[in-house]
């Protein structure tokens, strides 16, 4: 979610180790449901001299809980996964007498990237790079695809481990919260009354929200007229460029290349200054004359963007991308099987 600095490009995850053996101890302990009763509830707030817990945010604020719960989920499975991977290690190390920090590295040399790879990535993410040439970043772009490569290789190792030790998580089921959210009208695509609906609240500029994208796509090509999605407007106030970029989209609607535009402007999310919307949404297809005709009414234009951007702070949104699966909310560009399984599990109910 845009709420931090982000790296011109995805590096490797670091580890997620939070009180890791203080919480096994408790999970082995008491049930996960028991647990986070207990847990929780012991946690309040007291005002005006009148406690308040968890259960309290639940009757007076879903969206809030809702979030609680997602999150608080998620946090379990990272932890349950550093657990999981460092014993599949531990296995793997005893099987092959290494060392449990050798299991990824043995067998792994990372190969010189040839030119072309390396000038593809100087000139996909240039506007990135403040300007500089590529012979000054070059050694930074060397270093990432020599990361990419080793994430590869130990992709493929995660792959072979598990084969041989399945790992199956047994987390309880989260109560889901869902919120009543209008499409008002907005684009979409998809079938209209398709069993999913997925809003999504997003930002032109937005790194993550960009980064999202391939999520999305990959999502609507597996469930195809299974799912209707739409778009609303929610461009971020410190986003210079954000808000006229989601004018020049508005104004793509009249004349039916509204995902024309919207694809090739989170190709160019970096570089979103007025001189180059106006320029790629030509590129797109879009009749000029008409174009320039729509964009002067900028009053109308922000206004409709503004009810989105309302519409969403009613709801809970506060940065981007935000998703609403069928009124199930989903903050941040998450990996694909976050959303696969919300999806899946409201197929087939």
């Amino acid at each position: 979610m845009e709420n931090s600095n982000q790296k011109w490009i995805e590096q490797p995850l670091s580890k997620i180790v939070t009180g890791l053996a203080v919480l096994f101890a408790l999970v082995a302990a008491i049930s996960l449901p028991s647990f986070v009763e207990n847990f929780f509830l012991a946690d309040a707030v007291m005002i005006g001299g009148k406690r308040y817990d968890i259960n309290d945010v639940k009757k007076t604020s879903p969206v809030a809980f809702s979030k609680f719960q997602t999150e608080y989920q998620s946090l379990v499975k990272n932890t349950l996964s550093e657990f999981a991977q460092d014993k599949l290690f531990e296995l793997v190390a005893k099987e092959k007498n290494i060392k449990p920090s050798e299991v990824l590295s043995q067998g792994f040399v990372a190969t010189e990237p040839s030119n072309e790879e390396i000038q593809a990535v100087y000139t996909q993410y240039k506007p990135q790079f403040g300007g500089k040439s590529l012979a000054e970043v070059r050694d930074q772009i060397i270093k990432v695809l020599k990361n990419q490569q080793e994430q590869q290789h130990n992709q493929g190792v995660y792959k072979e481990i598990v084969t041989k030790y399945p790992v199956e998580f047994k987390l309880r089921e989260i109560e889901q919260v869902r919120v009543s959210v209008e499409t008002k009208g907005n684009p979409s695509t998809g079938k209209e009354g398709a069993k999913i609906t997925i809003i999504e609240f997003s930002d032109f500029e937005c790194p993550f929200c960009k980064r999202s994208q391939d999520v999305n796509r990959r999502l609507r090509e597996k469930y195809k007229d299974d799912i209707q999605w739409v778009f609303r407007d929610f461009p971020l106030p410190f986003h210079e460029n954000a808000m006229y970029a989601h004018m020049a989209a508005n104004c793509s609607i009249p004349q039916n290349k509204y995902w024309d535009v919207f694809q090739v402007l989170f190709e160019n999310s970096g570089n979103l200054s007025p001189g180059n919307v106006d320029y790629l949404v030509t590129k797109a297809g879009l009749n000029a004359e008409k174009y320039q005709a729509c964009m002067k009414d900028k009053k109308k234009l922000q206004a409709e963007i503004d009810s989105d951007i309302e519409d969403g702070q009613k709801v809970g949104v506060n940065g981007t991308p935000a998703f609403f699966i069928n009124g199930i909310f989903v903050s941040g560009a998450l990996p694909f099987e976050n959303f696969d399984e919300i999806i899946q599990k409201e197929l087939n109910k």
